[in-house]
């Protein structure tokens, strides 16, 4: 499919409803037959100073509880972090929609990815009052769920990476939490069988089994559901030969296909369409608010400081928009429909 330059013969372009101009731009578009793009670019509002190839915060988090811990914080904490967050023009995006470039995220706004390692109880834990199923209020859920109620222009989604047989240790609701999962915007990612230390790992047979059997298992309750992200437990990776098979696989029928392995990392990801993001090895931040631990409040207070290096929206799906600074970070190959829009920033 060939790339068409389309120079916009322009001096000055009024961005709708924004009052500022732009001096004359380019316009990368992917398909044959180009489509005239200038009245779609005339509605992204430069003065937001979008930047689709910004970086992006995946925060990794385990254990909803009473204190704030290394692995571990107060359902307090995760509220305020949620709170921060929406006040400071994140938006929620699933990790999914994050690496295959499908985020529809509203001008302005920064796309953020929370993860949730484990499956732990805390996580997803349902209470039974007179008969009736509740979801716990101070689970991650519960949380997340209540908040989307009283602000419904944030999202509400989390990747929530599980092993073993018994996913948020209630056995007799796995099946209802599962699918309240994927029926409510989260997603159900991989995290092994038996949260295997792959790095203790010498045959790729033994990661088939760790990998493919836990989405056959996942699978038993959500058949229709693609298990195709992967946690690695504990960030310990096998040996380089074998690290294919962490990606890809035949488990006895059960096939898997991995579009992103996360790390336990502590810095911000590359956007999804920048040439060095790569999906073998996406980082994290921790969510932690201790004295000795303040991964996740350093980059919040780094990207107050530094506005223009995270990832901002133009709030148009099909357009990337991109500062003419940072053209020479995009990976063409993955634009694929797509239109690139680059701009000079004053």
């Amino acid at each position: 499919m060939s790339r068409i330059l389309i120079f916009l013969n322009i001096f000055l372009l009024t961005i709708s409803g924004s009052g500022g101009y732009f001096s004359p731009d380019i316009i990368y578009d992917n398909q044959e037959n180009p489509q005239n793009s200038v009245e779609v670019v005339e509605d992204i509002d430069l003065e937001l100073n979008p930047n689709e190839l910004g970086r992006v915060m995946v925060l990794m988090l385990h254990s909803i509880g009473d204190e704030d811990g290394v692995w571990e914080i107060s359902a307090d904490s995760f509220r305020k972090d949620l709170e921060y967050l929406h006040n400071n023009d994140y938006y929620l995006v699933s990790l999914k929609d994050f690496v295959e470039g499908n985020m529809d995220v509203p001008a302005g706004k920064t796309p953020v990815v929370l993860t949730f390692d484990d499956g732990l109880n805390n996580n997803f834990n349902i209470l039974e009052e007179d008969g009736e199923l509740k979801i716990d209020p101070n689970c991650a859920v519960g949380i997340m769920e209540n908040f989307k109620k009283e602000n419904p222009d944030f999202n509400s989604t989390a990747t929530f990476y599980i092993y073993g047989t018994n996913p948020f240790r209630q056995p007799e609701y796995i099946e209802y939490k599962l699918n309240f999962l994927i029926e409510n915007g989260y997603d159900v990612g991989n995290h092994t069988y038996n949260h295997a230390d792959l790095s203790d790992i010498s045959n790729k047979d033994e990661i088939v089994y760790q990998i493919g059997k836990q989405v056959e298992l996942i699978n038993e309750y959500i058949p229709d559901y693609k298990v195709d992200t992967f946690s690695i437990p504990f960030g310990l990776r096998p040996d380089e030969k074998l690290e294919d098979f962490m990606m890809e696989g035949n488990y006895e029928g059960t096939e898997y296909k991995n579009i992103a392995a996360l790390d336990v990392g502590s810095h911000p990801s590359y956007s999804w369409v920048d040439n060095r993001f790569d999906t073998y090895r996406i980082p994290r931040i921790r969510v932690s608010s201790t004295e000795e631990f303040q991964e996740s409040e350093d980059w919040y207070e780094y990207f107050e400081n530094n506005h223009d290096k995270r990832y901002i929206s133009d709030g148009i799906k099909d357009i990337i928009t991109v500062p003419k600074d940072m053209e020479k970070f995009i990976n063409h190959d993955k634009v694929g429909s797509k239109e690139i829009f680059i701009y000079e920033k004053d």
